[in-house]
């Protein structure tokens, strides 16, 4: 991996650390620590060797850039530090320069909420549909396409923070 993509990973890693309220350095270390693109294998497999077995279900994100797009492109940017430092992302699509298609799975209502008020969400604007919740918003002058699904889409509507 090329040393400027290591940049750009532990840049995304630091923003959302710091979004989440982490302040102390050595809760920013162990954020960083926790972006696997920043360790070298022999630390990723050590550290995986020491850590107990979670069975979760799991998927493989998949993040995909359409032709001719540039990869420093605004868009592409936000989709690269999205899906290197936050797990919720299952997917990034980016369509053009600045617009992106981003599916979560958000792990708690308080994390959904998260993801609205990253990209500037109003709770009301978006779509409610066979329990995936679809709004757009906006960041880094990126207009996004947000995708929420999960169990937390039926928890968070049916609770205080009803979507039409």
């Amino acid at each position: 991996m090329s040393g400027v993509l290591r940049v750009r990973a532990a840049e995304g890693a630091l923003r959302a650390a710091m979004e989440q309220g982490i302040r102390t350095p050595e809760d920013l270390a162990q954020a960083l620590e926790d972006c696997r693109l920043l360790q070298s294998p022999e630390t990723a497999a050590a550290r995986a060797a020491l850590r107990p077995v979670a069975f979760r279900p799991t998927t493989v994100p998949v993040h995909t850039t359409a032709p001719g797009i540039a990869t420093d492109s605004p868009a592409a940017d936000l989709a690269l530090q999205l899906a290197m430092s936050q797990p919720d992302v299952l997917r990034t699509a980016v369509s053009s320069a600045t617009e992106v298609r981003i599916t979560v799975r958000p792990q708690s209502v308080s994390s959904l909420t998260w993801w609205l008020w990253r990209f500037q969400v109003a709770p009301e604007t978006g779509v409610h549909q066979d329990g995936v919740y679809t709004a757009r918003g906006h960041r880094q002058g990126v207009t996004v396409d947000l995708v929420v699904t999960g169990d937390v889409v039926a928890a968070w509507t049916e609770g205080e923070h009803r979507a039409p």
